[in-house]
């Protein structure tokens, strides 16, 4: 269905600049690395409405999963790995709502609104037709309050985000524009009702996707027939009269993004407004403080890519975790490592387990969690607290169809953003799910009465290892490559190690040693010296740990690709080309 790379994409849409800058943004942003070939071009197939596109949701038939969950919508404990049939591990289900309720043949995208003057909870979910309400507040027995109808045409692709009690509509249907509609309308009501919209913006026909910064009130419509298809910017503090205020274009298409106020490591962007871009083979990050003249920072393509998708950033701005919506079904989950803004490093993967593989779409992060809604295999949430190594782990599932398969089908997205901690869950051929993670929170443990004892010392029966080991790289333009390591300190029963002091010494005739503390979280990261993978395959690595948890034993680490446990005596070196490969 659609080829990759879009380098002469970015070249097209440098025509318009001058040769010289032209040539500066050729130089620095088209990488050796990211393998960019013209001849690879051709995305337009990708994108709906495109000449020769093929929509992979029109053979989808709608279900009412109702008659596998019953009638009842008093809720079902997941006990036993089911809830009412369908497959999970500690999320219960406390509702549904299927696809008849809204009159509609499919659902796609979802969002949600808390009213600050009650605290009602709202689900707002876009279906074919238009765009549904549900009063979520008693989530076990939730209000259906009627429906939005679409602008114009019908569509699969809809997409929703909120700013100040307001809904931002968009869709991927000629002449559709933005919708504006005033969300306080729902106050008070108890059944079904037609709305009308508040508003209307009429700069574009058709759009992808609509994201909002809700600190600043800057909507960004990607995937239109303007700009490029790229970051459209509409200021949207007056709800009711949005107004176009920018545009940057010059790295094509985009398909979705995140917009923030920059508060991560890169201080020379500390407070300024940065977009996180999906543009269909690279994460790109623009600087659009600056709406009139917004500046790529860089842009990242990986080995392999088929279409980067969508992504999110971790809380501390240090992480992007995307997902890539064509990679074979693999269940992948890219996460780039972006504490510096200017220099991308390559993605380190997490690969779903076997029989949870399915088509990545929509992900969200909130506090140490990643929300993915993965079609086939549903709402996926991951501890995301160590992403910064490069690790994600299994904390719990729901499956909002029947059997995990390779299919366009099943979660298309969900909002985990309520204080009340329900999820809802939008199905593509079965409507509404309402969601209730149990993730836990970890004890706290209370103050000392005394002073405490010693700490353990390495006389201690007690045994750490180095876990969850990582390496991202870039080669810089002179063929060296610029590495860093990442990887946490856990004791053998999986107590993550604070305060463990790790030394790595690299290469021999000089070694040089390089030393950092694992954090909260156990998890440390060293940079490596410029390696040439050339006249330097390999490098003689050791690493010793000081730790007050119990003596570190190398030959418990995490064992590599191929089998063995890195920095043990079996694994004396890194091979640069193959690690870094």
């Amino acid at each position: 269905m659609c080829s990759y790379h879009k380098s002469l994409v970015l070249l097209l849409s440098l025509v318009s600049i001058d040769s010289t800058a032209a040539s500066e943004i050729r130089g620095a942003l088209i990488a050796p690395e990211d393998n960019l070939a013209a001849s690879d071009v051709n995305f337009t197939s990708c994108r709906p409405g495109a000449p020769g596109y093929i929509n992979p949701y029109d053979n989808i038939t709608a279900t009412d999963e109702s008659s596998i969950i019953g009638a009842s919508t008093t809720g079902t404990t997941c006990d036993n790995g089911s809830a009412a049939g369908y497959a999970c591990n500690n999320i219960d289900l406390l509702a549904y709502l299927n696809l008849g309720t809204f009159n509609s043949q499919a659902a796609n995208d979802i969002w949600g609104w808390t009213d600050p003057e009650n605290g009602r909870e709202y689900a707002l979910l876009g279906l074919k037709e238009g765009t549904a309400f549900v009063d979520i507040s008693n989530p076990t027995a939730p209000v259906y309050l009627g429906r939005l109808n679409t602008h114009s045409f019908s569509s699969s692709w809809r997409d929703i985000k909120t700013y100040a009690d307001h809904a931002f509509i968009v869709a991927e249907a000629g002449n559709h524009g933005l919708q504006v509609f005033d969300l306080r309308q729902l106050r008070g009501v108890t059944q079904a009702k037609s709305w009308q919209e508040t508003a209307h913006y009429n700069g574009f026909s058709n759009a992808h996707n609509i994201v909002i910064n809700e600190e600043t009130g800057l909507a960004v419509a990607v995937g239109t027939n303007k700009c490029n298809g790229g970051l459209e910017m509409i200021d949207v503090q007056n709800p009711t009269n949005p107004v176009k205020v920018g545009c940057y274009s010059a790295d094509g298409y985009t398909h979705d993004a995140q917009c923030v106020i920059y508060h991560g490591p890169s201080q020379a962007y500390e407070g300024k407004e940065i977009c996180f871009a999906a543009n269909e083979d690279t994460i790109t990050i623009v600087d659009v403080t600056n709406r009139s003249s917004p500046q790529m920072l860089d842009r990242k393509s990986y080995a392999n890519s088929r279409y980067t998708h969508q992504g999110w950033l971790t809380e501390d701005h240090k992480t992007f975790i995307a997902n890539d919506e064509l990679d074979n079904n693999k269940g992948q989950t890219y996460m780039f490592d972006v504490s510096d803004l200017t220099n991308i490093m390559s993605p380190i993967i997490h690969q779903a387990p076997p029989g949870r593989r399915s088509i990545m779409h929509n992900e969200y992060v909130k506090g140490d969690f990643l929300y993915q809604s993965n079609y086939a295999a549903g709402l996926v949430i991951l501890d995301a607290s160590n992403a910064e190594t490069g690790v994600l782990e299994d904390a719990a599932y729901f499956n909002v169809v029947s059997q995990v398969s390779a299919s366009f089908t099943g979660s298309w997205s969900n909002y985990p953003y309520f204080s009340s901690g329900v999820v809802v869950v939008s199905s593509i051929p079965g409507g509404l799910f309402v969601l209730k993670p149990n993730l836990g929170t970890p004890p706290v443990s209370p103050p000392p009465s005394s002073p405490p004892s010693a700490s353990p010392t390495s006389s201690s029966n007690s045994v750490v290892r180095i876990n969850n080991f990582a390496v991202r790289r870039k080669t810089k333009s002179n063929g060296k490559v610029k590495s860093r390591i990442y990887f946490s300190v856990r004791s053998t029963d999986n107590v993550k190690d604070e305060g463990a002091l790790v030394s790595i010494s690299f290469g021999e005739n000089p070694t040089k040693t390089k030393e950092c503390t694992t954090n909260a979280r156990g998890a440390c990261m060293i940079g490596l010296p410029l390696f040439n993978p050339v006249t330097t395959p390999f490098v003689m690595v050791t690493a010793t740990v000081e730790s007050s948890l119990g003596v570190y034993n190398p030959e418990l680490n995490k064992k590599n690709d191929d089998d063995c446990a890195v920095f043990s005596s079996g694994c004396p070196s890194l091979e640069l080309s193959h690690i870094f490969a």
